[in-house]
């Protein structure tokens, strides 16, 4: 079928309009136009077809959506099956149930799940990396601000180097000052993450500091700059045949040392 007329052929639904529907099912990969304008079944739509029964095909119809379109309830799977099916839309929660994914314990229920989580670990990694890159880039403005050079984003180029950005002590001390920075959207309720790589390469940085980015309120950030030193009291030691590899800081530890700052995102 000429791909033009798919738009009187299919049925109406009163919530989604046919135009809308024929964006999603391209953009989900299911249908496409070849270079005759005819409509055909695209990969993914063909990967549906084969599944043969309905509630395996509606599986994997969610599960390319959910990889698609991203939505924000996709975070519930973290907290489980039961979350999700409580406070999901209903419509998906509806779709779930007619898939038969809303009990059961079978292998294909079971993988549904493990993957939906997956995809939201992914969304939450991804987040996390958008929050700590404003971090970021509110260190870069604040050290240009505050030495008037412009200072080194190194965790562009490198992860493996223990430090984030790269600035001066001072507009007169060009001596080197690495900078770890984190960030947190939850205020002071808000932690940091610290591995043993970044805390071992600040053992012969004689400049190292860390910033910390308030990002609760983005117009008005709050940064704390804390010293290796003040840093270390929260810091574990390894102990017998025990060796830390990550530690968990609350913000709140350096509550006194937060200050206002002009956000510069």
């Amino acid at each position: 079928m000429p791909f033009k007329r798919l738009r009187s052929a299919l049925p109406r639904y009163e919530r989604f309009g046919t135009d809308a529907l024929l964006e999603l099912i391209q953009a989900l990969g299911w249908i496409r136009t070849n270079d005759s304008g005819i409509a055909v079944i695209a990969p993914a739509g063909d990967r549906i077809l084969s599944l043969g029964d309905g509630h395996r095909r509606l599986r994997r119809a969610l599960l390319d959506y959910v990889e698609v379109v991203r939505p924000p309830w996709t975070m519930l799977a973290l907290d489980g099956r039961k979350k999700t099916l409580g406070f999901a839309p209903i419509e998906f929660g509806q779709s779930m149930t007619e898939a038969y994914l809303a009990e059961g314990y079978d292998d294909e229920v079971i993988e549904f799940w493990d993957r939906l989580a997956a995809i939201a670990r992914g969304q939450q990694d991804i987040r996390l990396s958008s929050i700590g890159r404003d971090g970021e880039r509110l260190t870069l403005a604040y050290e240009k601000n505050r030495t008037g050079r412009d200072p080194v984003w190194r965790s562009i180029e490198s992860n493996a180097d223990g430090y984030d950005v790269v600035s001066v002590v001072s507009s007169e001390d060009v001596a080197q000052r690495q900078i770890e920075v984190k960030a947190s959207t939850m205020g002071l309720a808000g932690s940091m993450h610290l591995t043993r790589n970044e805390w071992d390469s600040t053992e012969t940085m004689a400049h190292h500091t860390f910033h910390l980015w308030n990002l609760k309120d983005m117009n008005a950030p709050r940064l704390a700059i804390v010293a290796r030193a003040t840093m270390e009291q929260h810091v574990p030691h390894d102990n017998g045949a025990g060796t830390w590899k990550e530690v968990e800081i609350p913000f709140r530890e350096f509550a006194d040392l937060f200050a206002p700052q002009q956000a510069a995102i």
